[in-house]
């Protein structure tokens, strides 16, 4: 149902047609232009009216702008001097303070001198006093020094009785320092002695204790040395029992060296002493001698059982080797 009411509409708006009406005026590119003209002429009347209304603006801020930068430089030099102001205020008043601390600091330093002037004046005093006292006290001793000096021969006045008694104690004092300085000499000495003697002690206790070692070790070399001595007297006892038998073997080698060197028929090269030598050429003859022998005996072996093949089982004979030595180097060849 939709469906087909689409196809309708589609239909109906595409085969339709509207016929223009004979008093109406048809839209032709005169009339765009004619409109497009109204157009553009109040948009240009439009746009004068704005530059005339712009420029007044422009005008009008102008003097808003002069008016505003008066203003601002009145209330900058304003602001400067009051600043300038404020500053001398407060430079003033650190000044002011600064005056103030100093002042203090004065006033409490004045005090602790009035203080202490105040406690000397109270010392003096009581110092005058003392001193009256004194003086009271010591006019006997005065009277007495007034009778010696009359006596004395010596003396002419208090001064000079005066400067012979501070002499009398300035020595007196000096004795007392040399006293003192000799004491402490006396005690350096005895401290040094103390420690020299200290130090040959352990000198003396470290000597006896390396003796101590010393000796020790020398017991132990000495028993080694027994023990050393036990065991060369046995070698040399058994190198002198087998002196003999050793010589013996020597000459047995060396016998048994020329009679192979003999047989071989070539000269003897190595003496009696070149024992390594010559035991190195008795084991050359000895596996030459070996090797022979076994290569004989394999072809003995293969010529028995030739024969038993022949003659059937027979019992092998010990192997002669013969005297001469041509037919075993035959052999070997």
């Amino acid at each position: 149902m939709a469906l087909g009411l689409r196809y309708n509409s589609l239909n109906c708006t595409t085969f339709s047609r509207k016929t223009p009406n004979w008093d109406v005026a048809r839209l032709s590119f005169e009339l765009k232009g004619i409109q497009s003209n109204r157009e553009y002429e109040e948009v240009t009347k439009e746009q004068n009216r704005m530059r005339a209304h712009s420029y007044d603006q422009f005008r009008l801020n102008e003097k808003r702008l002069a008016n505003a930068e008066k203003l601002l430089r009145l209330l900058w030099d304003d602001f400067v001097e009051v600043n300038d102001f404020l500053k001398d205020c407060e430079a003033k008043e650190n000044e002011s303070y600064e005056t103030m601390d100093v002042e203090k600091k004065k006033q409490s330093h004045y005090h602790e001198e009035i203080g202490k002037l105040d406690s000397d004046l109270s010392f003096l005093n009581k110092f005058i006093h003392e001193y009256d006292k004194t003086v009271d006290e010591y006019k006997i001793f005065e009277e007495v020094l007034v009778q010696t000096i009359h006596t004395s021969v010596i003396f002419e006045n208090i001064n000079d009785l005066m400067k012979r008694c501070d002499s009398l104690l300035l020595a007196q004092v000096e004795i007392s320092e040399n006293e003192q300085q000799k004491i402490q000499e006396i005690e350096c000495i005895r401290e040094n002695l103390l420690e020299s003697t200290k130090s040959a002690l352990h000198i003396v206790t470290g000597l006896n204790n390396d003796l101590s070692r010393l000796q020790g070790r020398y017991m132990n070399a000495l028993e080694e040395c027994l023990k050393w001595e036990k065991s060369i007297t046995v070698t040399k006892n058994f190198m002198t029992r087998n002196e003999m038998t050793t010589n013996c073997m020597l000459d047995a080698i060396n016998h048994l060296y020329i009679l192979i060197s003999k047989r071989r028929g070539g000269p003897c090269k190595y003496v009696r002493g070149d024992v390594e030598r010559q035991l190195d050429f008795i084991k050359e003859e000895a596996g030459i001698m070996q090797e022979i022998h076994s290569i004989a005996h394999k072809k003995l072996a293969k010529d028995d059982l030739s024969l038993i093949a022949e003659k059937g089982s027979i019992k092998t004979k010990p192997i002669i080797f013969p005297a001469k030595t041509k037919g075993f180097r035959k052999i070997a060849q």
